[in-house]
């Protein structure tokens, strides 16, 4: 996560400066409609997951062999088609968007390649699944920290040596095709039923991953509208050169939402396994304590960049950036503070499948948002794709979460409310008040002295979480000691 968030951080503005605003705004404008073909993944990779870590647990090899040969099957012929999307997607690209004329072309190019990348992920994500399934959590963390890692060091030689957009993008794909292989090579090392002749399935296995993957589908498509959308707006009713404003923004909002989504891949197998064996107090326990967690990570970054926000784009960016971009990543940060709160309990809907209604809450919530956003994009402009985004999560989030929680997993709302949300926010007051006054009285000339700042606040963040957990953190110490100690040989 770290290797996630700080390589794109330091990499941004050296891409920026070097493809200008127009182009950069057409990478991101490529990059978030190739996105868009995620959505034929169908929720086939969550349903591997469910399938495979609940066969493990039940040490039932043949069925999750069965669900691997038929995702496998299916992902296959889902593949050939999206490289024929893929195809009319980069001839109409330049209808779709203001992109200047001589720009047309590379843009295309750009697309294809982006769109090429993800079909080749779409296979490739049946062996990533095994893996989560497995909890080879280590293993899927190499990979990515490796892939960008590697991204970054081609993409500064590649805009050092005068290339740009085309070029790019190939080196994108590369980079994606050899992840997606690295991820086939060690499921099959790390898990040997996944060694299968790849077979037409039978319509008993194929019925019960698609029972599950449809809602998962239906959730992986309000998703990509919610957090792909706003950038396509942006570039169809505003400009190309508007959307590198936008994206600013919401790359800041999306590093704080890594949080959730590293930290919540864990969850999923957890509470696919605590399902299988009956154990529902420990569902209980992880969505509290997988909230707190949640929160917990994020409110230090998210209360930074609400109150000090504009100060570090300045810095990192460019002050032409600070004021507009600022300004959308203050909106944004409402619709994340909810998005990872909620980050728990919708994973442990994934483990448990209990996620149709949470398909039903997430398409109204992509209905609400897209349309909300087209409305105020042409009442207030550029901040009104970002409070379309923000107003209708709150709404939406605030209704569906409490009253899910309750019905499924048996936790009141008040105890959700307070326990997993209501003791962390208290934990950041006193780290916003240092945090404003900060903001106000100091004023850091380079991103040095401004993160020498916030991580001398640090402390008061720390110091108010250990005075208000306590007594959970010193159980789970002991806990720890314990299970540190050597097991003497003869006792039981």
């Amino acid at each position: 996560m770290a290797v996630g968030m700080v390589v794109p951080f330091f990499l941004a503005p050296f891409v920026v400066r070097h493809l200008g605003a127009t182009i950069y705004g057409i990478w991101i404008l490529a990059v978030s409609t190739a996105a868009y073909l995620n959505m034929l993944d169908l929720g086939l990779r969550s349903a591997i997951t469910r399938f495979v870590s609940k066969s493990a647990t039940e040490g039932d090899t043949l069925a999750a062999q069965k669900a691997i040969a038929a995702t496998l099957w299916f992902r296959g012929l889902i593949a050939a088609v999206m490289v024929i999307i893929s195809i009319a997607l980069s001839v109409w690209f330049g209808a779709i968007f203001k992109i200047p004329h001589d720009l047309v072309r590379p843009a295309q190019i750009t697309v294809l390649l982006c769109a090429l990348g993800v079909a080749s992920t779409l296979v490739a994500g049946v062996y990533g699944g095994v893996l989560r399934a497995i909890n080879r959590f280590d293993v899927l963390s190499s990979i990515t920290m490796t892939q960008t890692l590697v991204r970054a060091v081609g993409v500064i030689l590649i805009l050092r040596s005068g290339h740009g957009l085309v070029v790019l993008a190939v080196w994108e794909f590369v980079i994606v095709f050899l992840s997606a292989v690295s991820e086939f090579v060690f499921a099959l090392r790390l898990y040997p039923p996944c060694r299968i002749f790849v077979f037409r399935p039978d319509m008993k296995t194929l019925k019960s991953i698609w029972s599950y993957s449809f809602k998962a589908f239906v959730i992986i498509v309000a998703v990509q509208i919610v957090f792909y959308t706003d950038n396509i707006v942006v570039g169809a009713f505003l400009s190309v050169g508007v959307v590198t404003f936008y994206s600013i923004a919401g790359s800041l909002a999306m590093y704080s939402g890594q949080i959730a989504t590293t930290m919540g891949t864990t969850f999923m197998p957890m509470a696919s396994g605590f399902d299988a064996s009956g154990n529902a107090a420990s569902l209980k326990k992880l969505l509290l304590r997988g909230t707190q967690a949640m929160l917990g990570l994020m409110l230090p970054i998210g209360v930074t960049l609400l109150l000090r926000g504009k100060t570090f784009i300045g810095l990192w960016m460019g002050p032409q950036f600070s004021e507009t971009s600022g300004t959308i990543l203050q909106i944004l940060l409402i619709s994340q503070f909810f998005s990872i709160g909620n980050a728990t309990s919708g994973q442990i809907a994934y483990g448990v499948d209990k996620h149709k209604s949470v398909a039903t809450c997430a398409a109204i919530e992509a209905v609400f948002n897209l349309g909300l956003s087209l409305i105020l994009v042409k009442v207030i402009g550029l901040y009104g794709v970002a409070w379309g985004t923000s107003i209708s999560m709150a709404v939406v989030h605030l209704i569906f979460w409490p009253r899910f929680v309750s019905k499924e997993l048996g936790v009141s709302p008040i105890t959700y409310l307070w326990e997993g949300w209501g003791k962390m926010i208290l934990c950041a007051i006193p780290f916003a008040i240092v945090s404003l006054l900060a903001e106000r009285h100091l004023h850091p000339g380079s991103l040095v002295v401004f993160f020498g700042q916030v991580l001398l606040t640090l402390p008061i963040y720390f110091l108010t979480v250990l005075a208000i957990f306590h007594k959970p953190m010193l159980s789970a110490f002991k806990r720890w000691q314990v299970s540190r100690r050597p097991v003497l040989q003869g006792t039981v």
